[in-house]
């Protein structure tokens, strides 16, 4: 289990380092940054003047000036800035005195290999009047869309989505700046020999705009020119518009005012292959979501229809259960193994063998008397197996290790037909149908974040730890009732790992339900299939006397000591079998005991609670491994 536990660790980890290794296309520029503006500023102005003159051509006059109306083709000047030179002319911002609008917009886009995009856009908004409410467009396919650094609300209105923003208490101040971010992917379609990359730029806006600046970056460098459409203009935004294409940077500005309402796409054809994988989007993700909905939904009805039980009724008792031994607890509990060294130590305790360690450490079982009727008959077989050939058995013997694994087998038979109706249905089947689901959900989530270079790898990990995940959502209720801390936190953790990757992967709506509903169903299916009126009563005698060992007060466990002074020798395997032996010991601190009737060794045995353990936890580990090897 520690194995399985460090592969689940290894798996998580590997996950968690996917939205790390997503490095977004940084900006434009030789040391990857971009100037704050795309505008001109007075010291590339300088720049530009104290540079060569061009020669003189058709389209300059002899001292070497632009025509009108005309952009520069210079290179990028030193530092890496990207600088869109335009017009001498700025535009007028005059006209947008008085309203409510929108100064300037900066958008950057910038697209990986796979095709997808990452968005921001930098608002400058002049506020007249009280504003309750204001809204920012953006594509209604956009994803983690918001406004950074504040609450953003989300609404969508005669099929325009919106990113609400509710005034402050003091209200927004007559200049207030913005900045929105949202990532964008299925913009990549297929053309003959080649691929068409349609890209919004802006949506429908209801505040007209002064100055629009806008950069892409593209993964790779390309040989084709832009095309650009407004829903006002047309393609004849193109005539008040100044675009640049620099190596892999797109950037452009428009000469006049943005009208409200109006909208700007560009469209990109480049050659076949450029963008690689499924262009960001696919549909598999979202057929794979559904898929796991649905096996949820099965599980739900399979569970309904075969394996649903009655609430139990669940009171405390000081009584161990009527018939089970120690080593039935873990399979009543949890559906785990049957613990054979608990039933070895629990016929000890009813005289029917000791135990003995010997000075070199090796384990012997000495048979004290035969078992007779009154213990059941698939005991009164194992023991007989057990001391078949003498009256001492080697604990660390193969004998002893073939018992014990028949043992597993024949008990978990037993149990089976005594607990559960011959019509239950399978929780391993129900348990196996969520793992999937979990596997899936995980897939659909790491789609959306895991970089482009080695995409698949990422994806076939994102299944694999995903199914682990799910293993442990479905064992977390069986371990919390077998009091094993470590695979509980586990699990709980894996459910934690599993709702962020959802959030991040915006695929929340597809994880959250897979985690619920694999913890529900771990949980109902935990004491196994559907039960009879007998099942229900061992069931709930077990928890009753759980309840009793977590809650039990030092008093009361020293009382009964008193009555019975092997009272601790006989509870220690039903508390070591549920996993509290450490707490039952606790009890009892360091007081002194009575030598124990049943376990003893060459050397002197301890007689207080706390060393007795430590020495019998030390036999146990020798059993376990003699039955594992």
């Amino acid at each position: 289990m520690r194995r399985v536990l460090a592969l689940i660790a290894v798996l998580c980890l590997a996950l968690t380092a996917i939205p790390f290794a997503v490095a977004e296309p940084l900006l434009p520029g030789t040391e990857e940054t971009v100037e704050e503006t795309l505008l001109p500023t007075e010291e590339d102005t300088e720049a530009s003047e104290e540079a060569e003159a061009p020669a003189p051509t058709e389209e300059t006059g002899e001292d070497g000036d632009l025509a009108p109306d005309t952009e520069t083709a210079e290179p990028l000047p030193a530092g890496g800035k990207l600088v869109l030179q335009t017009q001498k002319e700025d535009v007028d911002l005059t006209a947008l005195e008085g309203e409510t609008s929108i100064l300037t917009v900066e958008v950057t886009a910038a697209l990986d290999d796979a095709g997808r995009v990452t968005v921001t856009q930098k608002l400058e908004m002049n506020i007249v009047g009280a504003v309750e409410e204001l809204r920012f467009s953006v594509p209604e396919a956009a994803r983690k869309a918001r406004i950074i650094g504040y609450r953003t609300g989300s609404k969508r209105e005669n099929r325009v989505r919106y990113l609400t923003l509710k005034a402050p208490r003091d209200g927004f101040a007559a200049k207030e700046t913005f900045e929105l971010y949202y990532t964008l992917s299925d913009v990549v379609s297929e053309g003959e020999q080649s691929q068409i990359l349609t890209l919004p730029l802006l949506s429908l806006q209801d505040y007209r705009i002064g100055k629009f600046t806008f950069a892409v970056a593209m993964p790779e460098l390309f040989n084709t020119t832009p095309r650009f459409a407004s829903g006002y203009y047309d393609q004849l935004v193109e005539e008040i518009m100044t675009v640049r294409v620099e190596e892999k940077w797109i950037v452009g500005v428009m000469k006049e005012i943005v009208r409200d309402n109006d909208s700007l796409v560009m469209e990109l054809v480049v050659p076949e292959g450029y963008f690689s994988g499924n262009h960001g989007d696919s549909g598999l993700p979202k057929i794979l979501s559904w898929v796991s909905l649905g096996l949820l939904a099965v599980a739900m009805l399979y569970w309904l229809r075969t394996l649903r039980n009655p609430p139990l009724r669940v009171r405390s008792r000081s009584l161990p259960p009527d018939g089970i031994n120690p080593g039935d607890l873990p399979f009543i509990l949890s559906g785990g193994n049957t613990d054979f060294n608990m039933l070895v130590s629990y016929w000890a305790t009813l005289g029917y063998l000791s135990i003995h360690v010997r000075k070199n450490g090796r384990v012997l079982l000495r048979r004290r008397m035969d078992m007779g009727n009154e213990r059941r008959k698939l005991e009164r077989k194992l023991f007989d197996l057990l001391f078949a050939e003498s009256d001492i058995c080697e604990g660390a013997g193969i004998r002893y290790k073939r018992v014990g694994e028949k043992a597993m087998q024949v008990v978990r038979k037993y149990w089976y037909r005594r607990l559960y109706v011959k019509h239950s249905g399978s929780p391993a089947l129900v348990r196996g149908i969520c793992q999937i689901a979990c596997a899936l959900a995980s897939f659909v989530a790491i789609d959306a974040v895991a970089p482009a270079k080695g995409h698949g790898f990422f994806l076939l990990l994102a299944l694999v730890a995903g199914f682990a995940m799910g293993i442990m959502l479905s064992r977390v209720w069986g371990c919390f009732y077998m009091n094993d801390a470590i695979q509980t936190s586990v699990g709980a953790a894996c459910g934690i790992f599993m709702l962020i990757l959802g959030v991040v992967g915006e695929a929340s709506l597809c994880v959250l339900p897979a985690i619920i509903v694999t913890v529900f169903l771990g949980q109902q299916t935990c004491h196994g299939g559907m039960r009879c009126p007998y099942g229900d009563e061992v069931v709930a005698q077990v928890m009753g006397f759980r309840r009793f060992l977590l809650r039990v007060s030092e008093h009361h466990v020293l009382q009964m000591q008193v009555r019975d002074p092997q009272f601790f020798y006989k509870m220690l395997p039903y508390a070591e079998a549920m996993g509290m032996g450490r707490r039952f010991v606790n009890l009892f601190h360091d007081c002194r005991l009575e030598p124990c009737q049943w376990y003893d060794a060459s050397r002197k045995v301890p007689t207080s609670a706390t060393a007795f353990y430590e020495h019998y936890c030390d036999t146990l580990d020798l059993l376990n491994m003699s039955i594992r090897k």
